[in-house]
Formats: C-alpha cells, sequence, structure tokens
C-alpha cells in the first residue's frame, strides 16, 4: 500500500491521534488509518490529507465514544462551555441538552398474545434507585402496563447474583438445572423464560454497559443447553421463540449517539437468545456536578414529560404494536 501524502497538519493530527492507543497497538491502528484515508483521498481527488480527512478516517475505525475528544480538538471552547464547564458551574449544568431517542423499530410482526394476555418482568441494571435509567424503566413499564398487561421490575442492584464461573455444566446433557450457582437468579431464570416481553435498562460509566448488566447476560448463558439431536451434540435454546425486548441505555455525554454501538451490543446479545428487540432507547445529558440529578436528588428525566413520554409510549410499542 502506497503511503497517503499527509501536510503538516494531518502529520500533527495523525500522530495526536496514535498518542491515544499504547506502543502495543499503534502499529495496528496507523494502518488501519492510513489505508481508510487511501480510500477517502481517492474518492476526494485530493492529492494529500490534512487533519479534516484525517479525523474522517479515524471516525471510520473508532466508536462514537471517541467523539468526545474529537470534540475537544475540533472546537476546544465550545467542548468547555458545554462539558467540562458543567462539572464547575449549577447554571451550565442545568443547560446541558438532556435528549431520549426512541430507536426506529423494525417491521416486525404483531406479538402473538393481546396485551391483557402478556407479562413484561423489567430489569434495571442501574445501582441507582431513582435514577435516570430507573426512572425509564418505571416509565416504559408503565406504558406497558397501561395496556393491560401484567409485569413487575426488579433491581438487579438488590438480588444476589454471583458470577458465572465458566463451569459449563449448563451446557452437559445430563444436567437438569439452569445453573450450578444457587442464588436468585434460579427465581430469575423462570421470570424470563414465563414473561412474553422483557425490558432492561442500564448506564454506561466507563465507555460499556455497567457491572451489574454484565454479570447478569453473562448468567443467560445456561439458556443455551446441551442436548442430543439426531444422535449428534448440539446447542439448543432454552427460551421459546417468541419473546419480545426492550433495551434502554443511558450515560452522561450530551451526544445522543455517542454509545448506541454499547446498546447494539446488548441487543445483539438478547437476540441471541431468540428474544427479539422491537425497542430500543438512547438516554444522554447526565453528566456534570450533580450528575444527573437536580437539586433535590431527584432524575433530572422526570423533569422533561416529553422526553420521559419516549419511553412510556415505547412500552406501549413493546407489547401493542
Amino acid at each position: 500500500m502506497n503511503e497517503p501524502r499527509l501536510n503538516i497538519d494531518g502529520k500533527d493530527m495523525l500522530n495526536k491521534v496514535l498518542s491515544l492507543w499504547p506502543p502495543l497497538i499503534q502499529g495496528r491502528k496507523r494502518e488501519r488509518i492510513m489505508r481508510i484515508l487511501n480510500w477517502i483521498m481517492a474518492a476526494r481527488g485530493a492529492s494529500q490529507a490534512g487533519k479534516d480527512l484525517v479525523i474522517e478516517a479515524v471516525k471510520e475505525i473508532v466508536p462514537k465514544s471517541y467523539d468526545p475528544i474529537f470534540h475537544m480538538w475540533e472546537d476546544p471552547e465550545k467542548f468547555n462551555r458545554e462539558f467540562l464547564a458543567t462539572f464547575d458551574n449549577l447554571e451550565a449544568y442545568k443547560n446541558i441538552p438532556v435528549q431520549v431517542k426512541r430507536w426506529e423499530r423494525p417491521p416486525d410482526e404483531k406479538p402473538a398474545k393481546s396485551p391483557g394476555e402478556m407479562t413484561v418482568v423489567a430489569f434495571c441494571a442501574s445501582p441507582r434507585k431513582g435514577g435516570n435509567t430507573d426512572t425509564l424503566v418505571d416509565e416504559a413499564l408503565k406504558g406497558a402496563l397501561s395496556t393491560g398487561a401484567q409485569g413487575e421490575k426488579i433491581m438487579l442492584q438488590k438480588i444476589k447474583m454471583g458470577f458465572c464461573i465458566g463451569c459449563r455444566r449448563c451446557k452437559e446433557t445430563d444436567y437438569e438445572q439452569m445453573c450450578v450457582i444457587k442464588d436468585d437468579m434460579n427465581d430469575v431464570y423462570q421470570k424470563i423464560t414465563d414473561a412474553d416481553a422483557i425490558i432492561i435498562g442500564f448506564p454506561i460509566y466507563t465507555g460499556r454497559e455497567c457491572a451489574q448488566l454484565s454479570t447478569f447476560l453473562d448468567r443467560w448463558d445456561c439458556f443455551e443447553r446441551g442436548s442430543i439431536v439426531d444422535n449428534s451434540f448440539r446447542l439448543t435454546h432454552a427460551i421459546k421463540p417468541g419473546k419480545r425486548a426492550m433495551i434502554i441505555g443511558t450515560w452522561g455525554y450530551s451526544a445522543i449517539d455517542t454509545y448506541d454501538h454499547v446498546i447494539e451490543n446488548v441487543i445483539s446479545i438478547v437476540n441471541m437468545h431468540v428474544i427479539q428487540p422491537v425497542e430500543a432507547l438512547s438516554a444522554c445529558g447526565f453528566e456534570g456536578i450533580l450528575h444527573g440529578f437536580d437539586e433535590n436528588k431527584k432524575a433530572v428525566i422526570a423533569t422533561l414529560p416529553e422526553e420521559l413520554n419516549k419511553a412510556y409510549q415505547a412500552g406501549i410499542g413493546l407489547v401493542a404494536e
């Protein structure tokens, strides 16, 4: 591959970007950036690349969670005003654009049951009772129950839930239980199996799903059971197809798509267990001096009825559309 030509600004930006990563992986990242940069320059008919084209190439190989870094480099003054200042200044904190995005629904079939025949189980993975995630989960469940469905909410922080120990006993064909770990998950497995729809809400603190949700989904591994089919070992699903799901992800940074890739990953994991996600919500703007609460320690999303209503409507959509 011929190295694309970079002007001084382009070289400076490339070095700045590469400094984000440890030397162990810088070479791999550089190779990918330069490959993408070659394609961009060929498409634009550009003979050399400046910082803007370098940033464009980098954005093609990194997740959206790198956006705050790019925003800081592209417009430091705006970044300081709209993000950093919110940690020091209450007025700036109150001006953070709190948003909820209801994802576009797929063209799916109607639920097999009427709402009045359905059971919904909501799981809140946030450790903060009454926080923004918890409030959105409550509102989504309220929307589902308004149709006549039955349901309940489980706070993962409150249940006894151990880590998967990787024993693989659940994959053995003679094992009839769900999991060797004896904790509250045994009851939860039954609730998931019996439910027609589930809601999963979680916050993002460190660029990925929170620890509570990660542990919870690890424990789902036993839903794939070891079975003998046609004289061969197969993994079969303990969950029957036809269940629906809603995924809710929340975070502090004020861009509404920064962590969509994390929500997509959770959607894929749930779908892997033959539960079809039909609704998803992103919610952002919960960072700053009060960390997503108002002066009365209440979730700021509760003060925004139009945004909160998106969760309510998505709850209705989960069971009735």
